[in-house]
C-alpha cells in the first residue's frame, strides 16, 4: 500500500507517494561504534619511553650538551619511564560484586 505524502509545493511531482521501499531507504542503518585498538600495556610504556627519551635527546643537545652525554642520559631516562609506566601505569580491572552482593 502507497502512503500520500503531502509535499511542499516546490517538491517534485514524483515525490507525491511514498512507497514502503523509500520510506525504508529514508532512514540510514545502524553504524558501528568505533572503539580504538586494543593495546598492551607493554606497548604503551614503549611509547612513553620513547616518547621521553627524544625530549630529554634533542632537548638535551638544543640547549648545549654533547650528542652522546644527551643520548645516554635520554637512554637511562627512558627506560626508567619505561619501567615505571609498565608497572605503575595500566589500570585495574574492576570486579563484578559476587551475586550475592547484587540483590
Amino acid at each position: 500500500m502507497r502512503k500520500f505524502n503531502y509535499p511542499h509545493f516546490h517538491s517534485k511531482a514524483c515525490s507525491l507517494w511514498i512507497t514502503r521501499a523509500a520510506a525504508a531507504a529514508r532512514y540510514s542503518r545502524a553504524v558501528p561504534h568505533l572503539r580504538p585498538p586494543a593495546r598492551s600495556h607493554g606497548v604503551a610504556a614503549f611509547l612513553w619511553a620513547l616518547v621521553f627519551f627524544l625530549y630529554v635527546w634533542f632537548g638535551g643537545v638544543a640547549v648545549g650538551v654533547n650528542g652522546a652525554t644527551a643520548f645516554i642520559f635520554g637512554a637511562l631516562l627512558g627506560f626508567v619511564v619505561f619501567l615505571l609506566v609498565l608497572v605503575y601505569g595500566a589500570d585495574e580491572p574492576q570486579r563484578q560484586p559476587r551475586r550475592a552482593d547484587r540483590r
